[in-house]
């Protein structure tokens, strides 16, 4: 707070004496500061915070880490429907999309597909999922007039943030009611049929008691596979929030604040791997007449493969090698008897190739919807002793269904914090708290129509076989075991101005977590003002992720095999969780340099290192689903921003990442990212944009469909004319070097990904 008043202060004597800001005792840091803060209203001066990553708010430019801050006016400039749109260009993120309903985010490199390694907070709570291990930013999203600013902390953080702070933090944090009285409006609709709608309104209670609400709308379009295919992903999302701001006394504030949602989508489960054959089981003498028959080679070893294809090879021209009845001769079939074919025969969507036949595709349809609410409470203030102190307590509870697999959990989840800073003396400042969370789960599993067997051939007539010879067993199921958990935590942390130039800042996390056990996660991080124009910095950090439920407590039976053994039989393929893993330890280490030669030009520098022990990734042995191996990655990013003139601003980014697992190579992350954004302000009231991102080749692996994602380049252009102060109208095209392009798929689930096409939006916003 007497920061912020330090600021009010400068900005009034700037306002008072012009030629203060180019005053030969500022830094060019402080200039680029002082001219920023010239293009707010003084109404809003005092309420503009100062970024920090130690507990306590600081000058953006000291902070030692890599930091970077969007802006609600770099969401609206770019025509982006929400705020994890606008994180493509922030270096070291990867942005993807492979629905029309969700981007998907990940941070630095070794990320994985759906658990994040990173921490997500989004109006003062942590939103993560324990089941997937992973947030869904579209759902816990806000309207861009509410949002402040969301903060990117890339870089070991655990000291304060803790479990799951692996390789960063984002960090969105909402407006005060006061700043948001009288009312907005932002419309987007797209060429597609997409729409989105916000309405936010404002008002004041008495004369430190403030108050605002919002609604939002957003229908989403049925998006194409990459085959040409509709990708049945089309539904709608229905939003609403509030926050009640009060000063309760000069150096008191208490907010509250809550929202709910309601989503309902279709979506589509690959079944064309689920029912297969297996090609082992038949006699020596069949084996080898159908080696020979498909041109393999006598020592090939033949594995299940799915049982639409062996139906296939029946319709093949095999001759003068075989016929149609010969081929069936050597492939006996499934009983009619044994499977529904009659439900599979529902599902069948087309074909996909296998090698050098045809397969029928499977897919079927199921309604994925997400119903969700939640509370927050925080009472603020400041002591006499300068001790800056916060008490927060929050409620929230999620209900998810993944209607295409029949599997659906309920999460229930009670936060108690309490984290406070002091300083210590002329050189010391202590940031400390605790905190306590309650997690309970209440999870169903229920069989989808095509896995209902209702009889297996020799099941009965042999009690001796073992389990996995069993009918109507779920896709996924839930060890009901654990369904209640606790986390406890405590840290400390001294942040020591050394001299004038550098400051260090050491402290730790203490936890007792019952996914992630009990255990310190300390670090350390030093900055160095070599000059007014040059900040070095660097970091350690032995930050923890918890294993999520899926990978702890979950069996997956994603395929029935047929067997030609005993006259025929069925088995469950079956992946079960490692209830055994423990806690992923990562040692993070991190360097990085921040130079302004000039108010107008700035260039920021970072490296990265994580050693990763027991790395939870998936398993190559059909009996777990998971095991922990230790992994490495490493890489930089580098990101300027250039004031070229008053009307023509550049800002870029540039990343390298790369991982190893075990030694080897991965590549689920793209090596290289760039983006290149250029804002140019015709006149006072007309605005283009120019944003060109490029991303590297990425591999994702498919139990059936392994896909390869292409590099590829994108341009987003755009025209903001601001018909007055308090309305925007933006017309944007993105995507627009190609019709479209491919990003991500789910791994096991989709057969392909679905397109990213070119699109065209027109937005319309009403600001406060």
């Amino acid at each position: 707070m007497i920061k912020r008043f330090v600021s009010l202060g400068l900005f009034v004597a700037t306002l008072a004496c012009p030629d203060f800001v180019f005053a030969e005792n500022l830094s060019p840091f402080e200039k680029a500061e002082l001219k920023r803060l010239l293009s707010l209203e003084i109404d809003d001066l005092a309420e503009q915070p100062i970024q920090g990553v130690l507990g306590y708010d600081q000058e953006y430019w000291r902070n030692p880490a890599s930091v970077h801050v969007i802006r609600p006016e770099d969401i609206t400039e770019h025509g982006f429907a929400n705020s994890v749109e606008a994180l493509r260009a922030v270096p070291g993120m990867h942005i993807s999309r492979g629905l029309a309903y969700d981007n998907f985010a990940a941070m630095r490199n070794f990320s994985g597909f759906s658990p994040q390694k990173f921490l997500g907070k989004i109006g003062g709570r942590e939103v993560s999922q324990l089941m997937l291990g992973s947030a869904n930013y579209s759902v816990d999203d806000y309207p861009v007039a509410v949002i402040d600013r969301i903060e990117i902390i890339r870089g070991p953080g655990a000291s304060i943030w803790g479990t799951n702070a692996v390789n960063g933090v984002i960090n969105l944090v909402t407006k005060h009611s006061l700043e948001t009285q009288g009312y907005s409006v932002r419309l987007l609709t797209q060429d597609n049929g997409t729409f989105m709608g916000d309405y936010v309104h404002g008002g004041q209670i008495s004369e430190h008691s403030y108050y605002r609400f919002w609604i939002r709308d957003q229908e989403y379009a049925e998006g194409t596979l990459n085959s040409g295919l509709p990708a049945h992903d089309d539904g709608y999302l229905r939003k609403a929030g509030f926050r009640y701001d009060n000063k309760l006394g000069s150096d008191l504030n208490f907010y509250i604040s809550g929202g709910g949602a309601t989503r309902r989508l279709a979506h589509t489960l690959d079944l064309s791997n689920r029912l297969l054959y297996d090609l082992g089981s038949l006699p020596n003498s069949s084996q080898a007449q159908l080696k020979a028959l498909l041109g393999l080679e006598p020592t090939s070893i033949l594995t299940p493969v799915p049982l639409s294809l062996v139906q296939g090879l029946l319709l093949q021209d095999f001759t003068p090698f075989a016929t149609p009845a010969q081929v069936l001769a050597l492939l006996p079939q499934p009983g009619l008897g044994t499977y529904n074919p009659l439900s599979w025969a529902k599902i069948a969507n087309g074909t996909v190739p296998f090698q050098d036949f045809t397969a029928v595709r499977y897919e079927r349809y199921g309604e994925l919807t997400n119903d969700s609410g939640h509370i927050v409470a925080k009472l603020d203030g400041i002591t006499d002793s300068d001790l800056e102190w916060s008490v927060r307590g929050a409620v929230e509870h999620t209900d998810i269904s993944l209607g295409h697999i029949g599997f659906e959990w309920q999460q229930t989840q009670y936060d108690l914090a309490f984290d406070a800073n002091r300083p210590l003396g002329d050189f010391h400042r202590l940031s400390f708290g605790l905190a306590a969370r309650r997690t309970n789960l209440d999870i169903q599993s229920s069989v989808i129509e095509p896995f209902a067997f209702t009889s297996l051939v020799n099941l009965a007539a042999d009690p001796l076989l073992p389990s996995s010879y069993s009918d109507s067993i779920p896709v996924l199921s839930y060890d009901q075991a654990f369904t209640e958990f606790d986390r406890f935590t405590a840290y400390l942390q001294d942040s020591i101005s050394l001299t004038d130039t550098i400051e260090v800042s050491i402290g730790s996390k203490f936890e007792e977590n019952d996914l992630a056990g009990t255990g310190f996660q300390p670090g350390v991080r030093a900055s160095w003002l070599a000059n007014d124009s040059n900040v070095f910095w660097a970091g350690y950090s032995r930050a923890h992720r918890q294993p999520s439920l899926r990978e702890r407590y979950t069996t997956l039976t994603p395929a029935k095999v047929w067997s030609n053994l005993g006259g025929g039989i069925w088995s469950n393929v079956q992946f079960a969780g490692g209830e055994s893993l423990d806690r992923e330890e990562i040692d993070s280490f991190e360097i990085g340099w921040r130079t302004r030669p000039d108010e107008d030009f700035l260039l920021e520098l970072s490296s990265y290192y994580y050693d990763t022990k027991n790395a939870v990734l998936a398993s190559s042995e059909n009996a777990n689903a998971y095991e922990a191996k230790d992994a490495e990655s490493y890489g930089g990013e580098l990101s300027i921003d250039w004031e070229i003139s008053k009307i023509w601003r550049l800002r870029g980014g540039y990343s390298l990442a790369r991982g190893k697992v075990e030694g080897d190579r991965s590549y689920d992350f793209p090596e290289q990212t760039a983006s290149l954004t250029s804002r140019l302000s015709y006149s006072d009231n007309l605005t283009f944009v120019q944003s060109l991102y490029y991303t590297d080749e990425t591999q994702i692996p498919s139990d059936y469909n392994p896909v390869t994602i292409p590099s590829h380049l994108r341009l987003d252009l755009g025209i903001v004319w601001e018909a007055s102060d308090d309305w925007e109208v933006g017309f944007f095209g993105r995507d627009l070097l190609e019709p479209y392009h491919i990003e991500t798929m789910f791994p096991g689930i989709d057969v392909e990904p679905a397109r990213v096409e070119r699109t065209f939006l027109i937005s319309i916003y009403k600001k406060f």
